[in-house]
């Protein structure tokens, strides 16, 4: 049936928007590959979830030559930059973020500023090491997001978790001469995408119920 009403379109984007239901799926995948080495097995081998930066000398050569494709960045890009800040200070010592824009918006001179996400190196000797690489693998925190090493990372490097408590802000500009070091896979970007997608804009089921409640109130049972 046509959508011709708000009430129709608030009922199909019910279906669509804020849902966990992404996150869900990815858990049950981690939970059947059955341990702790199985995880890092499927998740660290080659073009798994991370790969080396797309090009676009790549993407050209396979069509994409619109002015839309005419792209520095892509989103789910890691990069390395010290011109990022976070709550008005600017972060040093070569940080790695995941690009949080989209595509679209990472075409030259489009936007004024991007968006970032920290990207945290879990070390072997950090305290409790092995539980958060145990929670990660299994993508069971919800604020953070399992990735494997990177070929530049140290050795003593475990895993790298993507933070989504708190968004870091960078001029376009800046954030087109980072530093590039990876791009997700296909699939590493559609689990980055559900995770975006739910933690940054999630809503408590009990929000859904308070403005139904407060927007639909029951019929008057007076006679």
């Amino acid at each position: 049936m046509p959508i011709t009403t708000l009430y129709d379109l608030e009922q199909k984007l019910s279906e669509l928007s804020h849902s966990d239901a992404a996150i869900v799926e990815v858990r049950s995948f981690s939970e059947q590959l059955g341990n702790t080495q199985a995880r890092i097995n499927v998740l660290n081998a080659d073009n798994a979830m991370v790969r080396a930066p797309i090009t676009p000398e790549q993407t050209r050569a396979l069509g994409f030559r619109s002015v839309e494709d005419d792209f520095t960045l892509v989103q789910g890009d890691i990069v390395s930059t010290e011109s990022a800040y976070f709550l008005g200070e600017r972060i040093a010592s070569r940080p790695k973020y995941v690009v949080l824009n989209s595509s679209c918006d990472l075409v030259p001179n489009r936007r004024e500023f991007g968006s970032l996400l920290r990207v945290k190196p879990i070390t072997k000797m950090e305290e409790r090491a092995k539980e958060k690489l145990n929670l990660l693998l299994r993508f069971k925190k919800s604020a953070s997001m399992y990735l494997p090493p990177f070929p530049s990372d140290a050795a003593d490097v475990w895993c790298n978790a993507i933070d989504f408590d708190g968004i870091c802000q960078i001029r376009s500009e800046s954030l087109l001469l980072a530093s590039r070091i990876a791009s997700l896979t296909l699939v590493g970007w559609r689990i980055f995408a559900s995770f975006s997608r739910t933690v940054v804009a999630r809503a408590n089921p009990r929000e859904c119920e308070m403005r139904i409640a407060i927007e639909r109130p029951p019929a008057s049972t007076t006679p």
